[in-house]
């Protein structure tokens, strides 16, 4: 179970207005290593469906990541939303990035490597 427990990431997902509430207590888990947010989930949830620069979606992503930051975990985005920059998450503290499938793969990859650029 050890080589296991040091070749897995722990990362649950935030896409509801209750994990957002309950964010706190997520990261009291032990194990955790990343937060991932599902950012049209969340969107939904908070009622600004896929508006990402929303200033009510703004703010749940600063909870997260400081939220992440008092405990050392790493705050991660499922894929780079339109309308908002990768250096906009980096700077807010996000550290993980996966790499979107089907529909998103080529928006999320382009607005990837704009930032990157």
């Amino acid at each position: 179970m050890d080589i296991v427990n040091e070749h897995l990431l722990v990362i649950p997902m935030i896409e509801t207005v209750e994990a957002l509430d309950s964010i706190d207590e997520i990261l009291s888990v032990p194990g955790i290593d990343v937060l991932l947010v599902g950012p049209s989930d969340l969107s939904i949830n908070l009622d600004v469906a896929l508006d990402y620069p929303n200033p009510k979606y703004l703010a749940a992503l600063d909870k997260i990541a400081s939220a992440c930051k008092k405990v050392g975990v790493a705050p991660g985005m499922y894929f780079v939303p339109p309308g908002i920059e990768p250096s906009e998450l980096i700077a807010k503290g996000f550290r993980f990035f996966t790499l979107p499938w089907q529909g998103w793969a080529s928006e999320g990859i382009s607005n990837a490597l704009a930032g990157i650029r």
